[in-house]
């Protein structure tokens, strides 16, 4: 497979060109690129959502979102708009029951989505997202930005990088990425009520050997918190840790197009979106790639 690779210029992303994601792939090839820029643009693409999930397979193998079980449970089905038919693909959409777009809706709607990593609540969280635009909006907002969490490590006062082996980190399976309960889940009042994983909060990534921030998703406490330290402490380090790991030094954006597909490493990167015009149609399917438990650094 022949391709060319436009790095960014930024702390992380490239646009591969060349590449029709709907045929056979080198894969290993396709990883190697991954490896080196941690999120992979490919423009002009016309995917089925069988061919996500072919692309997900040749990666590792497709993982189903942890999201979908609670859509289910909350009797939301495939006619609702927000369950796919195929449970390895997750429906990313503005649209409410109706078909028409919406500021709120059972998912996240068109919010801001706040910085975070996918399905890090999760116990074997994959290790990669592919996400594919079907609709996107005319200069309506719904840009990603991503950020290195390798650099942000880099990036620590040398007292805090001591400070944080063997440290973990609740993440919080009851919210959505947009800070909203997910449907049937009740808000947990203490730590012991906090749903979801304790993942290292230094992770050792298994291709490059490399160290990254691992922190999934910042709320309120007590829904996220460092385990082995008290409220105060937790707050204060995670304070300094989210300001790192989100520095503008270490980010890159991108503004969608329609046939756009990106495909980023959940291990090294937390990803964010802006506001969506309520007004306008945002549709994007993701597919997911099986990952490990994290390895702690």
């Amino acid at each position: 497979m022949a391709f060319e690779i436009h790095p960014s210029g930024d702390a992380l992303g490239a646009e591969v060109r060349g590449v029709d994601l709907s045929a056979p792939l080198d894969a290993d090839a396709l990883e190697r690129a991954w490896s080196d820029h941690l999120v992979l643009l490919f423009r002009d693409q016309t995917l089925a959502d069988e061919d996500l999930l072919a692309l997900a397979e040749a990666m590792g193998g497709a993982q189903e979102a942890g999201s979908r079980a609670y859509y289910i449970k909350g009797g939301y089905g495939v006619d609702t708009g927000r369950v796919s038919r195929l449970p390895g693909i997750s429906i990313v959409s503005n649209l409410d029951e109706s078909g028409k777009p919406a500021k709120r809706h059972a998912g996240t709607g068109s919010q801001e989505l706040t910085w975070h990593t996918d399905n890090s609540y999760v116990e074997q969280p994959p290790k990669g997202s592919i996400l594919y635009a079907h609709k996107v909006p005319v200069n309506g907002g719904g840009d990603t930005s991503f950020a290195n969490q390798y650099a942000a490590y880099e990036r620590l006062p040398e007292a805090t990088r001591r400070r944080l082996p063997g440290l973990a980190v609740r993440h919080d399976s009851s919210r959505n990425t947009a800070g909203g309960l997910r449907p049937t889940v009740t808000a947990p009042a203490s730590r012991d009520e906090v749903p979801g994983p304790v993942h290292p909060l230094l992770r050792r990534h298994p291709v490059t050997g490399r160290a990254a921030l691992y922190l999934g998703r910042r709320y309120k406490a007590p829904s996220s918190h460092i385990v082995d330290l008290d409220e105060a402490e937790s707050e204060a380090l995670l304070d300094e840790l989210w300001a790192a790991a989100t520095d503008p030094a270490i980010v890159w954006t991108h503004v969608w197009r329609p046939g756009d597909v990106l495909i980023w490493d959940n291990r090294c990167t937390m990803h964010a979106r802006t506001e969506v015009d309520p007004t306008q149609p945002r549709v994007l399917h993701r597919t997911l790639i099986r990952g490990e438990r994290p390895l702690a650094a």
